[in-house]
């Protein structure tokens, strides 16, 4: 029985750590071209089934418009734009 607890206290931590390791990523990207204020509005609205993509999206965004990148040739998946509108319609509600 200890260990049936304790593999669950194991899985449930191991969620957790990803969850703000998935965060974190977002909030990095985030940063890049808007405010920490607005960056936690976004994240917390974000929904969860669109985060990895959103921050994939953002990502090659971002390296895009930094020097040397190539914003005319970016192009984006799916999954990628679909993040990228859940970003943007989480930070039309922020204020």
């Amino acid at each position: 029985m200890r260990a049936v607890c304790f593999g669950l206290v194991v899985c449930v931590m191991g969620a957790s750590l990803a969850g703000a390791a998935r965060a974190d990523d977002f909030m990095k990207e985030c940063l890049v071209t808007s405010s920490q204020k607005t960056c936690d509005c976004i994240s917390v609205k974000l929904p969860a089934d669109k985060r990895a993509a959103a921050i994939d999206g953002m990502r090659k965004s971002n390296a895009a418009t930094q020097p040397g990148g190539n914003p005319v040739d970016l192009k984006f998946t799916q999954e990628q734009m679909q993040g990228l509108d859940a970003v943007v319609a989480a930070q039309a509600s922020c204020k």
